[in-house]
């Protein structure tokens, strides 16, 4: 093997062609990209279809539970005072509960009116829009400001500023959320004390309200992606095309940007899902606490209480608003969940084709 000295004309040829060496392309005409072609179409859509399976069959177990006959007895005392309760299911009024919930569908031809005679999906889809007004920007922002605090984890690993960096992610990211929603608020009141501010902290109907709630369900987000880009970014640096890119002489923040955080976006993608399910959880809790009025507080509302009952009715005007809450929050799952599935299904084949 003959050994020479590099010239300044290997380092133009090797920058020249870097793009083509370190990515994994193949001549479009050829077998072989046709192969892997059809190969990730077919993934992507059995990925698609699974879900769309899997989210029918859960919401489909979750109607079954919503209409769970309340046929309860209560056992009273002197004076009508409550000594107790008991509860017997029966399949036959579990049937029935199912029938005249789909004939009631199909004869109102959509979810009925309530007590006030108010159209129920209207009030449903009203207040469901209201909460993605707070939830699909938290997601935004946790999704790109979670991708930069996290390369600026990755970036500074190793410099003084390495304890701004993982540190205050795993730290954020242990601790609860409610903890640093009520620090966020008595923050905001020691400052409303001494003049400095004027925010409303409940409600939902001036802006402040809904700014304020975007920071609360933006923590997470924010946190969970900064920590699965940096060990992306981790798991990225010893694959061969990067050490190929370095040695040929490629800046550092170009393999970051160009070649690293690109192969590495679908697996970031591919944890969207847990990152929506865990965000949707904290929605019922930033709601109900700040009395922020969308869908995650009226569904929490219209699990009624204990102490409601309504005699002699198969299901009540509650129960049609929470199936009608429960299908639209699937909905999102389901899209998130897709996303997640295409991102881990391109993942499967880039990994398959190296």
């Amino acid at each position: 093997m003959e050994i020479r000295e590099a010239t300044p004309g290997d380092a133009f040829i090797n920058k020249k062609y870097l793009d083509k060496s370190c990515s994994f392309s193949y001549n479009i005409g050829s077998p072989v990209f046709r192969y892997h072609t059809v190969q990730g179409v077919f993934s992507m859509l059995s990925s698609i279809i699974s879900r769309i399976i899997i989210w029918f069959l859960s919401f489909a177990l979750l109607l079954l539970l919503l209409l769970v006959p309340m046929d309860t007895v209560f056992v009273e005392g002197r004076g009508g005072s409550f000594m107790g309760a008991t509860y017997d299911y029966q399949v036959a009024r579990h049937v029935e509960n199912i029938k005249t919930f789909f004939t009631y569908i199909r004869e109102t031809g959509g979810l009925g009116t309530d007590e006030a005679g108010d159209p129920i999906m209207a009030k449903i889809l009203t207040v469901f829009l209201r909460s993605l007004l707070i939830f699909l920007p938290a997601i935004v922002i946790g999704f790109f400001l979670g991708i930069t605090k996290g390369i600026f984890d990755f970036k500074n690993r190793k410099s003084k500023r390495k304890l701004l960096g993982q540190p205050v992610t795993i730290g954020l990211l242990s601790i609860p959320d409610i903890v640093i929603i009520v620090s966020i608020q008595l923050a905001v009141i020691f400052l409303y004390r001494h003049g400095l501010v004027d925010i409303s902290l409940y409600g939902h109907d001036r802006l402040e309200n809904v700014l304020m709630n975007i920071l609360y369900l933006s923590i997470y987000p924010v946190m969970f992606i900064s920590n699965i880009t940096y060990k992306t970014l981790e798991a990225e640096q010893g694959l061969d095309y990067v050490r190929t890119a370095r040695s040929k002489g490629t800046g550092e923040l170009k393999v970051l940007y160009i070649h690293m955080l690109k192969n590495g976006m679908p697996k970031i993608l591919s944890h969207s899902n847990t990152m929506v399910l865990y965000t949707l959880s904290n929605l019922f809790i930033v709601e109900v606490f700040t009395e922020y009025r969308g869908a995650a507080f009226y569904m929490y509302h219209t699990l009624g209480s204990a102490t409601e009952f309504y005699v002699g009715a198969l299901f009540t005007p509650d129960t049609i608003a929470q199936i009608g809450y429960v299908f639209l929050f699937t909905l999102v799952i389901l899209f998130f969940n897709i996303v997640s599935g295409v991102a881990r299904a391109k993942v499967t084949l880039r990994e398959g084709s190296r």
